[in-house]
C-alpha cells in the first residue's frame, strides 16, 4: 500500500539524573534502566535510543561491564546514541558559549567511547528554547532539532513540524512531539496510537517508553507493538531513530522566533544558583583568556587544560533542566550549588595561574611603590574605573596622622582616584580599597603606581549630596522616597516617578505552571517604602545616607520594606561617565510572592534583551520575558539600558521594566489537578529565603555598544596589588585587537587536543559588520552578518576563519 502513513517509534527513557531525588538515585535509575534496555535488545528487534554523557558516565563508572554491552549494541544499530548533548540543559539561560560547550563537549565523549556524533538535537523536557540555539546547532555540525516544550496552547506553530529560523538566517528542521516523551508501562500502544493519530502528515514519529525516573521499555510493551502495530495494515510503523525520522521529512513552513512561552516562573526560582551559574560563566571566560594570553606569549610552560575542563565540566552539569531553572528538591539544588562552587575554585585557580605568570614580565617595585597590575580582557582598548584592596606596609596605630594615598600611571602621570570602604571592618589604618580610572590597552597588563606619605589626621566628612549635576548628566535621589527620581542626559528625561522595589503577590509553584502566569507572574502590586526606622539586619542606620563622595563616584544608600522582607539599594552615580550602577541588598523574608526592581520610563519605544549568542523582542504585554545581561529600549537616538550580573526574568508593561528579583516559593512544589499544591500538616522549606544581591547598571547607549558593554559590566578588568618576582622567563610580545567595539569576544581558549588558540567572535547587532583580528603581524580581514558568530583559530603565526564551532 504506498499511501500509507508512516510512523517512526522512537524507544526511550527520561531519566533526570537529579530532580525529586539526589545523583545516586539518579544513577540507580541509570543503571536499572540500562540493563533493562540490554536485556531487552537481545530479545526484540527494536532500537532502543538514549542521549546525554551525564548518564552514559555513571554507567561507564559504576557498571564497566554493561557499558561494553552497550557498544556493542551501538556497533550493531540496535541502541542509538540520541541527541549527543552533554546533558538535557535549560535551553533559556545559558549563554552561547555554555551551549557550544553543551554540544561539542557531548560530541567529543561520544566520538570517543562509540565512535558516533548524532545529528540531531534533542531536549525535549526544558521549558523553551532560544531561538539563539539555531546558529550554534547548525554550526555544531546538527542539522534537526526535537523537543516537547512549549505546548500548543503555549506557542502557536505553523504546523508540527517545520524549518526553524535562527536569527543569523541558519535554518534547522524541527518538530514539537506530540504528546510527551514517554508512556505509562505495559500501555504504550494506546498511547502510539493516539499520537500517531493527531499527526495529520504522511510522515510522523513518536516518542515511546516509561520515562521521568527511567523505565524505557517493557517486555509486554515490545510485545503488544509487535504483535498490533508492526503488523498494522493501514499505518507503516517503523522502529526507528530521530535521525532516520528527519531524513524523510521535508518541512516547509518556518518559524523565526523563540520556543516559547512555558513555565516562565522558571527564569527566577532558586536565584543563589541561577547567580553563581552566570559567576562560573565570566569565571572560565576570564580563566581561558588569561591562560591564553600566558600561554601565547611563552609565560605559561602549559596551557591550564585540565583545571579548566573541570570547571566546564561542573558548569555544564549545574546547567541541567531542572536545576537551573530552580525546579528541584533542595538536595538538586545543594548539588547545582557544589558543582559551582567547585568550578568557581578551578577556575580561579587556572586565572590567578596566569595572572601572576604575565605578571613575571613587571619590574621589581620601587621603594615605596604599591604596584597595581590590572589586566584587560577585552579586545579592544578600555577606559574603566578598577577597584583594588591592598595593605599598608606597617599598620598605623597612630590617631593624630593617617596615611593619603596617590595613584600614577605607568609615566608617572596622576590619575582620578577615590579612596572607599574596605571590605574589612577593623578600625585601623591599614586595608585600604581604591577605585581609580585606568586607561587599559586590549588583552594586556597595565601597571599603575599607588604611593602612601602621612598626614595630620582630619574628621572624614563628606557632602550630603542627593544631586549629581555636571552640564552633561543629571541624577537626583529623592530624599523623602529614597528612589533615583531623575536620570537625564543633555538635559533629556529618561525615567519617571522612581526606581524602587514592589512585591507581588505569587504562588509556592516554582514552575509557574498556572494559566494565568503564562500572561503575568505575580499580581496586587505592592511598593517597598522607605524605612523610617530601619530595622533586622539594617537596624541602626539612617533612612538615607550618603556613604562616598569623592572624584570617581557619588554612593548614597536608601533602606526599604514591604510586608516581612527588607531591602537596601546603594546607587553610585559615576561622575567620568553616564552610568548609575544600582547595588540591591534583598533580605526576603515571605513567601508566594514574587519581588521585582521596577523601572519605569519616561520614553516609548521597542523592548530587546540579549540572549545566546543574540538578541531578542521582548513581549511588552506583562508576560514574563527572559534575557541575558541587558534589557534595553529604543529612544530613538540611543538606547536606554538596563545591565545586570545574574538576573535573567522580567516583564513590561505601561511603560515601565520591571526585573524579577526573587520567587518566594516551595521546592518541587507541582500542580496536578485540583490537589493540594503543598502539604498544609507541617512546614516545608521554602527557596531563596534570607540574603540575597543583586548588580545593575543603568546608562545610555547606542545599539552597537551594547553587547560589549554588558560583557564589561561582568568581567571587569582584574586587578591586584602585587610586588612582581623577576624571572628568566622574559615572554614574547603579542597583540591582540579587534577593529571595532562593536564586535565582542565571548570566548579566547586553546583548541582542544591541539597547540592552537581559538578566539569566539560575536556581532550581536541586526547589521552587517566589516571589520578584522589582528594578532601581532597577522591581520585578517573579517564580514560579519546579522547575529554571526564566528571561530578564528590561530597556530604557528598564521590566523584563519574555521567554519565550525570549535572546543
Amino acid at each position: 500500500m504506498e499511501n500509507k502513513k508512516e510512523i517512526h517509534l522512537i524507544c526511550n527513557a527520561h531519566i533526570d539524573p537529579i530532580w525529586q531525588w539526589d545523583w545516586p538515585e539518579g544513577v540507580s535509575a541509570t543503571l536499572s534502566t540500562f540493563y533493562s534496555a540490554v536485556k531487552l535488545c537481545n530479545e526484540f528487534d527494536y532500537i532502543f535510543c538514549h542521549n546525554e554523557v551525564t548518564v552514559y558516565k555513571y554507567v561507564e563508572e559504576y557498571a564497566p561491564e554493561l557499558f561494553e554491552k552497550i557498544k556493542e549494541l551501538v556497533k550493531e544499530g540496535k541502541w542509538h546514541i540520541m541527541g549527543g548533548w552533554y546533558l538535557q540543559p535549560d535551553c533559556n539561560m545559558p549563554s552561547g558559549e555554555s551551549f557550544v560547550r553543551q554540544i561539542r563537549e557531548g560530541q567529543r565523549y561520544f566520538k570517543e567511547k562509540f565512535g558516533v556524533v548524532p545529528t540531531t538535537a534533542m531536549n525535549l523536557d526544558p521549558f523553551g528554547h532560544s531561538v539563539g540555539l539555531v546558529q550554534i546547532i547548525k554550526k555544531c555540525g546538527q542539522d534537526s532539532y526535537m523537543f516537547m516544550r512549549p505546548y500548543g496552547s503555549e506557542c502557536q506553530l505553523p504546523s508540527e513540524q517545520f524549518i526553524w529560523r535562527g536569527l543569523d538566517g541558519s535554518e534547522i528542521k524541527a518538530m514539537r512531539i506530540p504528546g510527551s516523551y514517554g508512556t505509562s508501562l505495559g500501555k504504550s500502544v494506546k498511547s502510539i496510537i493516539s499520537r500517531a493519530n493527531y499527526q495529520n502528515v504522511p510522515v510522523g514519529a513518536v516518542l515511546w517508553g516509561v520515562g521521568n525516573h527511567g523505565g524505557g521499555p517493557s517486555h509486554k510493551d515490545l510485545t503488544d507493538i509487535k504483535n498490533e502495530l508492526l503488523t498494522d495494515k493501514e499505518v507503516n510503523y517503523i522502529h526507528s531513530t530521530p535521525e532516520k525520522f528527519f531524513s524523510r521529512v521535508t518541512p516547509t513552513n518556518v518559524f523565526d522566533k523563540s520556543l516559547r512561552i512555558s513555565m516562565p516562573g522558571c527564569y527566577t526560582s532558586m536565584y543563589r544558583v541561577k547567580k553563581l551559574h552566570a559567576q562560573l560563566e565570566n569565571e572560565i571566560a576570564m580563566a581561558e583568556k588569561m591562560s591564553s594570553v600566558a600561554y601565547m606569549k611563552g609565560l605559561l610552560d602549559t596551557y591550564p587544560e585540565k583545571e579548566i575542563q573541570d570547571a566546564v565540566t561542573d558548569l555544564l552539569n549545574a546547567e541541567f533542566h531542572d536545576v537551573l531553572p530552580g525546579t528541584s528538591v533542595q538536595c538538586g539544588e545543594d548539588a547545582g550549588l557544589r558543582f559551582l562552587n567547585h568550578g568557581m575554585l578551578e577556575a580561579e585557580r587556572a586565572k590567578i595561574k596566569a595572572y601572576f605568570a604575565l605578571s613575571t614580565s613587571q619590574k621589581p617595585a620601587k621603594d615605596g611603590e604599591y604596584p597595581v597590575v590590572v589586566f584587560n580582557p577585552h579586545p579592544y582598548d578600555i577606559c574603566e574605573n578598577v577597584e583594588c584592596e591592598f595593605s599598608l606596609a606597617d599598620q598605623n596605630w597612630q590617631t593624630d596622622i593617617s596615611s593619603h594615598i596617590k595613584v600614577v600611571d605607568e609615566n608617572g602621570n596622576s590619575v582620578p582616584y577615590q579612596v572607599i570602604k574596605e571590605d574589612s571592618n577593623l578600625n585601623l589604618d591599614w586595608r585600604k580599597r581604591i577605585i581609580f580610572e585606568a586607561k587599559l590597552k586590549s588583552m594586556s597588563l597595565a601597571r599603575y603606581s599607588v604611593y602612601i606619605d602621612f598626614v595630620d589626621s582630619k574628621e572624614n566628612q563628606r557632602e550630603e549630596a542627593f544631586v549629581f549635576d555636571n552640564g552633561h548628566k543629571y541624577v537626583k535621589i529623592d530624599e523623602k522616597t529614597g528612589l533615583l527620581s531623575s536620570y537625564k542626559i543633555d538635559g533629556v528625561e529618561y525615567i519617571k516617578n522612581g526606581f524602587g522595589l514592589c512585591s507581588l503577590d505569587d504562588n509556592a509553584d516554582p514552575w509557574g505552571m498556572g494559566k494565568d502566569q503564562l500572561l503575568r507572574v505575580g499580581t496586587n502590586e505592592k511598593d517597598f517604602t522607605l524605612s523610617q526606622n530601619p530595622t533586622g539586619p539594617f537596624k541602626g542606620m539612617k533612612s538615607i545616607q550618603v556613604i562616598e563622595n569623592g572624584d570617581i563616584y557619588l554612593g548614597i544608600e536608601a533602606f526599604f520594606e514591604c510586608d516581612s522582607t527588607r531591602a537596601r539599594i546603594l546607587y553610585k552615580i559615576y561622575k567620568n561617565n553616564d552610568y548609575v550602577d544600582i547595588d540591591v541588598t534583598l533580605y526576603n523574608n515571605d513567601i508566594n510572592k514574587i519581588v521585582k526592581l521596577k523601572l519605569p520610563f519616561a520614553k516609548k519605544g521597542s523592548l530587546i534583551g540579549q540572549g545566546p549568542f543574540g538578541t531578542e523582542n521582548l513581549f511588552m504585554d506583562a508576560r514574563e520575558n527572559v534575557a541575558h545581561r541587558f534589557v534595553a529600549l529604543d529612544t530613538e537616538k540611543e538606547w536606554l539600558a538596563l545591565l545586570n550580573k545574574d538576573v535573567y526574568g522580567s516583564h513590561f508593561e505601561n511603560d515601565t521594566l520591571y526585573m524579577s528579583l526573587v520567587r518566594g516559593v516551595t521546592y518541587c512544589a507541582h500542580p496536578i489537578g485540583e490537589r493540594e499544591l503543598i502539604p498544609q500538616d507541617r512546614y516545608t522549606k521554602k527557596v531563596d529565603q534570607g540574603e540575597n544581591n543583586y548588580s545593575f547598571r543603568l546608562t545610555l547607549l547606542q545599539r552597537n555598544q551594547l553587547e560589549c558593554k554588558a560583557t564589561e559590566f561582568v568581567q571587569k578588568p582584574y586587578a591586584l596589588n602585587i610586588f612582581p618576582i623577576p624571572s628568566e622567563k622574559t615572554g614574547t610580545d603579542l597583540d591582540i585587537s579587534i577593529g571595532d567595539d562593536t564586535i565582542s569576544m565571548p570566548t579566547v581558549k586553546k583548541a582542544y587536543g591541539k597547540d592552537g588558540v581559538i578566539f569566539r567572535l560575536l556581532n550581536n547587532t541586526p547589521n552587517q559588520v566589516d571589520t578584522y583580528i589582528k594578532i601581532n603581524d597577522q591581520r585578517l580581514p573579517l564580514k560579519f552578518g546579522k547575529y554571526e558568530v564566528k571561530t578564528i583559530a590561530y597556530e604557528n603565526n598564521t590566523l584563519w576563519e574555521s567554519f565550525e564551532l570549535l572546543i
